[in-house]
């Protein structure tokens, strides 16, 4: 059986080109890395079962998945997996602030805490949305209640970028009404070099995370090219990644 260090070796030489293992191995590797973004576990959870595992319990699943590749599934891709198949089944990442945190949290790769409250910084939030964007494009209808934010979770993400000095959201994710400029203008309009202070802080932490999401949009697209799919079509969700690399690009350059 393959060992997650293994797996993640056998991932990075496939996803480079390096080494070319058969279909099986692939998934063997993806499965048993703790590097596999959920979108391309997802993927091979429904091309390989069908839209009948959107309801099977995460026992089945890992179950299956074990049987079924002879390889241990890493705790965290099965949180991975679920939080998955909880954004393209419920509307709870848009609407419950307390899913919205965790679901953010896994899909940045950490452990789902169940017992205790574990807060998303910027960086969760932004890749937590950004592939949640991916898995369940928002719909474009004003009245879109399914895809449309809680008042409760605008205020969350507007509070964590404020804390970690953000005076708005970085426009690459779309999210309106988190706007902090003029509040700490009017603030410290008596005092204009901790204004510019503050406004080159938020400007250093806007490009850093420009960068970090050019390189998840950009390990993601090179994991799904060599993802073999036997059924499902990975085209439209490989444009929709180039366009928003595009778009991060762009941004970079500005």
């Amino acid at each position: 059986m393959l060992t997650t260090k293994t797996a993640n070796v056998l991932m990075r030489n496939a996803v480079s080109g390096t080494s070319r293992p058969n279909s099986n191995a692939t998934l063997r590797a993806f499965l048993g890395s703790d590097e596999t973004y959920a979108t391309v576990l997802l993927l091979i959870v429904m091309d390989t079962y069908g839209q009948e595992a959107l309801e099977w319990s995460p026992a089945t699943i890992r179950m299956q998945l074990e049987d079924d590749f002879s390889v241990p599934l890493p705790d965290g891709n099965l949180d991975k997996i679920m939080a998955a198949i909880t954004i393209v089944t419920t509307n709870y990442f848009y609407q419950d602030p307390v899913r919205f945190v965790e679901l953010c949290n896994i899909l940045s790769g950490d452990d789902a805490e169940h017992d205790e409250f574990d807060p998303a910084d910027v960086s969760e939030i932004l890749w937590g949305i950004s592939e949640s964007f991916l898995l369940w494009p928002p719909e474009k209808e004003d009245d879109a209640y399914d895809t449309k934010f809680s008042a409760e979770i605008l205020e969350y993400i507007r509070q964590t970028l404020t804390e970690e000095g953000f005076l708005k959201a970085p426009d690459i994710l779309g999210v309106s009404g988190l706007d902090e400029t003029s509040f700490v203008r009017d603030t410290w309009s008596d005092d204009p070099e901790m204004y510019q202070a503050i406004y080159e802080l938020h400007q250093h932490k806007m490009q850093d995370m420009k960068f970090f999401l050019h390189s998840n949009f950009r390990d993601l697209h090179q994991q799904l090219k060599v993802l073999p799919m036997a059924e499902g079509n990975k085209e439209a969700l490989m444009k929709r990644i180039s366009a928003g690399e595009d778009h991060v690009r762009s941004t970079l350059s500005q």
